[in-house]
């Protein structure tokens, strides 16, 4: 320890800058590898958030779900889609879909054809949660889709965008009446007078149904007391 401090009193002042860099350096450098190490333990792995898949513990798995679907692990999927038709945690089956969607969202479509009105229906808010724009997606399967499924579509379509595509659901005598008083409500709305004029009348003079039929005139008056005003 003598030599060491008789060495740096012999020093001059750049070579006693130049030393404590030098310690400096070694100290660091001695210090580094646990913290690195420390921070790879705190660092989940892909293979930690698998396994949590299968955790009994809600809020463990969930944040497994979520996980996977953000870093988009595309050997969690199979898992999690037996999670999402398996699990009867409505909670849990929304992160399922979610992640699902961010994995694989042509996989995600596909769940809109399944027989369980539960998954179909977080499938359905879910699409439209990753961009309002999918309801075009849904409007152009439209006819496929059961009654239940019809009204939530046309809840979106509360726009003069959707006039020509409304008009048509309106005009399709075999389509269920909820889903055709449905469209004429909003075309009541929002539609464009000017414009569907001419195709009212001819639904009113062409109506078979009675109900129906007196809608329709209800509504060509109310778009005429609006003209009036």
């Amino acid at each position: 320890m003598r030599k060491i401090v008789e060495f740096y009193k012999n020093l001059n002042k750049h070579k006693k800058i130049a030393f404590w860099i030098c310690i400096g350096l070694i100290f660091l450098s001695i210090i580094r590898i646990p913290i690195t190490s420390a921070r790879r333990r705190q660092t989940p792995s892909l293979k930690y958030f698998i396994k949590n898949l299968k955790s009994e513990k809600k809020d463990e798995k969930i944040d497994a779900i979520f996980s996977c679907g953000k870093l988009k692990i595309k050997n969690a999927l199979y898992e999690i889609e037996e999670i999402f038709q398996k699990d009867p945690d409505i909670k849990v089956k929304r992160y399922c879909a979610w992640s699902i969607g961010r994995i694989d969202f042509n996989r995600l479509l596909t769940y809109l054809d399944n027989s369980d009105k539960i998954i179909k229906e977080i499938t359905f808010e879910t699409i439209l949660k990753f961009d309002p724009k999918n309801i075009d997606y849904l409007i152009n399967r439209f006819e496929k889709e059961d009654t239940e499924t019809k009204l939530k579509i046309l809840s979106y379509m509360a726009s003069p965008t959707y006039q020509e595509k409304l008009l048509k659901i309106l005009e399709d005598e075999k389509e269920e009446l909820d889903v055709r008083k449905k469209a004429l409500e909003i075309l009541r709305e929002k539609g464009n007078w000017e414009e569907i004029e001419t195709s009212l009348w001819a639904l009113y003079y062409g109506e078979k149904d009675y109900d129906m039929k007196n809608l329709i005139y209800q509504v060509i008056k109310d778009f005429q007391k609006r003209g009036k005003k």
